[in-house]
């Protein structure tokens, strides 16, 4: 259960909350007219209506989209549609569809609206107690009784408002089957990251309660699950991610869990650009060795991660080169430009007379060059064709 578990509170809303009820009335009229003339407002809203559970603070209330606007906009809907796929993770903000709008179950006034969410408030209330927090994390995970709890409030939602049936048969928490059949928990788990404990933990919702393979048991006969039930939308193992959260936690003793990255971090000279495929294979196994002498336990530590680590650092090496090429081009570029400039203004101002002085030396130091190279420019402007003496006279 959650440590912290908050009461529900039920926040009633005003007509200021919501859109205008449809008249059905008028909308029966226009589609018996088959749609001529003016829609009547409201006549395509749907289902509009919701319960919303914020199970961070408890907060619950009748909610209603504005119909008036498109479903596609980002906040049309309150939150995230209960239940989750595969029962993984546990929104923030749940939202029921209240099956209103029909002959059956009209659409709600505010007051009617209210009086639901206070008439599902004790369901919430039993949906939050029996959250399960996941280890390590802010997050929160199902368990059969709160997953129930929620089917339950999507019964009261449905347009004959069907009563709650409890504790679902067709659940299974995952701590009872492992305690009964612990091959169904993998033994990598123990020193998985989060991002592959996350995976497994929706594999094994997906397995289902029927025997598969050699390891996994027929959960169904076991836990005497009707055939009708086995093959529910919902139906499977349930906890998954906190139970294999703490499972990595109770195996490790106390030892603190360390992703590889943030170890290979602290040990840069584990792996190198000029880590060779061989000591790439080693890897796995040195690095379990060094970390036990920590007192600590990897997580991830395979020889993919410490090829993919490589690669990263060669890459950066890579991505350094080609930035440091792409400013020596640069810088090239802008000193042919700077040298023709220069030579040009040289040019000019060798066949200037008078002041400014012009002299070798001078412009050298303007354009930060030796007078020698200057004078070297110069030079071949000073060549005069050479003239014949005339012949001395007798």
């Amino acid at each position: 259960m959650t440590d912290k578990v908050h009461t529900v509170t039920v926040r009633e809303i005003t007509e200021a909350d919501v859109p205008p009820l449809p008249d059905k009335e008028a909308a029966r009229a226009w589609l018996a007219r088959n749609g001529a003339g003016e829609m009547p407002l409201g006549a395509d809203a749907g289902h509009y209506q919701h319960i919303v559970l914020n199970t961070r603070t408890g907060e619950l209330a009748f909610h209603c989209s504005d119909y008036r606007r498109s479903n596609k906009e980002e906040d049309y809907y309150p939150g995230h549609l209960f239940a989750p796929s595969h029962w993984q993770g546990v929104p923030e903000v749940l939202y029921w569809v209240i099956d209103s709008g029909v002959d059956e179950r009209p659409y709600h006034d505010v007051a009617e609206g209210n009086a639901f969410a206070h008439e599902v408030a004790p369901l919430a209330q039993t949906l939050l107690d029996h959250l399960v927090p996941v280890p390590g994390t802010k997050d929160l995970d199902w368990s059969a009784v709160s997953a129930s709890a929620g089917l339950d409030i999507g019964r009261a939602c449905k347009r004959d408002r069907n009563g709650p049936e409890g504790r679902r048969p067709w659940l299974i928490e995952v701590s009872d089957a492992a305690r009964e059949f612990p091959r169904i928990v993998q033994d990598y788990v123990t020193t998985a990251t989060n991002a592959t404990v996350d995976k497994e933990a929706e594999h094994m919702v997906r397995m289902g309660l029927r025997r598969q393979g050699d390891f996994w048991p027929d959960l169904a006969t076991h836990y005497g699950v009707k055939e009708e039930d086995i093959h529910r939308f919902h139906s499977g193992l349930i906890g998954t991610r906190a139970y294999l959260y703490q499972h990595r936690l109770d195996q490790a003793a106390g030892r603190p869990l360390v992703p590889v990255e943030q170890w290979l971090d602290k040990h840069p000279a584990a792996i190198t650009t000029e880590t060779t495929d061989e000591e790439l294979a080693d890897f796995p196994e040195q690095a379990r060795a060094a970390a036990a002498a920590e007192g600590i336990v990897l997580l991830g530590v395979t020889r993919t991660t410490a090829s993919e680590r490589r690669t990263a650092l060669r890459q950066q090496v890579l991505d350094e080169l080609a930035a440091l090429g792409h400013a020596r081009a640069q810088a090239e570029k802008a000193v042919k430009a700077a040298r023709a400039g220069i030579y040009s203004r040289l040019y000019r101002a060798f066949a200037w007379e008078g002041d400014p002085e012009t002299s070798d030396a001078e412009l050298g130091r303007l354009a930060h060059m030796t007078r020698q190279a200057v004078n070297k420019l110069r030079e071949p402007l000073d060549d005069t064709p050479a003239t014949e003496e005339e012949p001395a006279r007798a």
